[in-house]
């Protein structure tokens, strides 16, 4: 098979899982179910993905690389750091409203070294746009920060470490509902304002 049909295929699976997984959540979607929609044999889904976990990781590295586009996109017009840091927050919140049947946060808890290098990867990712943003920010003479790549990974895993704490019934087997996740949202914002006012010039 040729490279651009093998890839040509390759996003057709994508598209068909991300829209079974978005519909019906990534737990209750067969692989037998994503090969009936596209009228082809469960075993050329095999030829592409070794399981079904293998499917999920690369859904979810599509809709990641979509959700630093976003970023990235909004860093790119930045007139205001600290609008491009709540512009942010309101990114996150698109993405994960949309799609929460993906059992995002499921992955977090995977204890393969492969899943755990993604979340590794996309972590960084995030601090280095952040870490953009700041520095921007001090250039523009909006904020005041000795070391943005410190002030950036600390702002960063505060953020991310409120999705554990807030919710009060916190369980790991569970995503959030829509109450705790707009809970999570608002705290983030909060948090981000006691940031930006702390880096104030």
């Amino acid at each position: 098979m040729h490279t651009e049909a093998k890839d040509e295929m390759r996003d057709k699976i994508l598209d068909a899982a991300l829209k079974r997984f978005t519909h019906y959540g990534a737990s209750k979607t067969t692989m037998n179910e994503i090969a009936d929609d596209l009228h082809c044999s469960k075993a050329s889904l095999y030829y592409y993905f070794a399981d079904k976990n293998g499917m999920h990781m690369a859904v979810l590295e599509r809709i990641a690389e979509a959700y630093f586009r976003e970023m990235e996109k909004v860093v790119d017009q930045m007139t205001s750091a600290a609008k491009v840091l709540k512009d942010i927050i309101e990114i996150r919140r698109m993405f994960l409203s949309r799609f929460c049947r993906l059992e995002i946060f499921k992955v977090v808890y995977d204890r393969s070294s492969f899943f755990h290098e993604k979340m590794v990867m996309a972590k960084r990712r995030e601090i280095a746009i952040h870490t953009h943003i700041i520095q921007a920010g001090v250039a523009m003479g909006e904020f005041q920060s000795e070391d943005p790549a410190a002030t950036a990974e600390l702002m960063v895993h505060a953020l991310m470490g409120l999705r554990f704490t807030v919710p009060d019934q916190y369980r790991e087997d569970m995503e959030l509902d829509e109450a705790a996740f707009e809970q999570v949202i608002e705290k983030q914002k909060m948090l981000l304002d006691i940031f930006i006012q702390g880096m104030k010039a």
